[in-house]
């Protein structure tokens, strides 16, 4: 029994050496193959920072906020799994942040075939008469049979499985304006009585919007006396007006203002 388990031991501690770090394996990424953004703000030799998740949207939206640039993900499910890996893909990926979660999914249970040589030797006694010059003599003794096999037997076992998320980040240098925009919801539109508008989604901690106190939820209407409608029109608007100081027309809780707001420049 003692050799049995030191030989179960042994194959379950060669299949964890031979596995592959998950995080790598399942890894997405979001930066569209060009790798990390020029705008990232690099720290040569820094470790990357772990930090445990309690929700995957209000992490973002922070993350987002204090002007972090999401770069890509983990997503698996498996046994229990070493966060030393999510740590060794942020640094296989340059990124100076990760978030990691995870959350009991079930239990499996099974029984593993393990097998096992199985020699057995077989003593057969063995005894006569024999005659010869000097008359009948007797004789006895034992012969040994030797036979070798496999015997194959069956380990239970019970894991837990978890679901495993991660995501990584890069600290971004400040944006023209400082604001994620995206289309506007049904509701929004009905709100604004029209399809003139984008919606900030977040607004970069210490960015010019921020500065201008603009808020998450405001609808951007014209930009530099140009009507919006599409967030990466908008986008590329900002854009080619880096550097300049431009008026920005909004509304916030059904009343329309308008800013002048010096705008900063683009990043190399």
């Amino acid at each position: 029994m003692r050799r049995t388990k030191f030989i179960l031991i042994s194959v379950f501690g060669l299949f964890l050496v031979g596995c592959v770090n998950p995080y790598e394996k399942f890894y997405v990424d979001r930066t569209g193959g060009s790798g990390i953004p020029n705008s990232a703000v690099m720290n040569i030799g820094e470790e990357p920072k772990l930090i445990q998740g309690t929700n995957t949207d209000g992490d973002t939206q922070r993350m987002l906020e204090d002007g972090f640039r999401l770069i890509g993900y983990s997503d698996f499910n498996a046994g229990n799994t070493s966060i030393d890996g999510a740590i060794e893909q942020a640094k296989n990926v340059h990124a100076a942040v990760v978030i990691y979660y995870s959350k009991y999914r079930n239990t499996v249970s099974g029984a593993m075939p393990l097998t096992l040589p199985n020699t057995e030797t077989t003593t057969t006694n063995v005894y006569g008469n024999t005659y010869g010059s000097s008359g009948y003599n007797s004789f006895s003794g034992t012969a040994n049979s030797t036979t070798y096999g496999t015997r194959t037997t069956y380990i239970p076992y019970n894991v837990n499985r978890y679901d495993y998320f991660a995501s990584y980040w890069v600290k971004s240098k400040p944006g023209v304006l400082g604001v994620i925009i995206k289309n506007m919801t049904d509701e929004q539109r009905k709100e604004v009585g029209g399809n003139k508008g984008v919606a900030i989604q977040t607004v970069v901690v210490n960015s010019p919007a921020y500065r201008a106190d603009f808020l998450k939820g405001d609808i951007l209407r014209t930009f530099a006396n140009t009507d919006l409608y599409d967030y990466r029109d908008a986008v590329e608007l900002i854009k080619q007006h880096a550097g300049e100081k431009v008026d920005i027309t909004y509304m916030r809780d059904g009343k329309e203002f308008t800013k002048s707001v010096q705008l900063g420049g683009l990043q190399p």
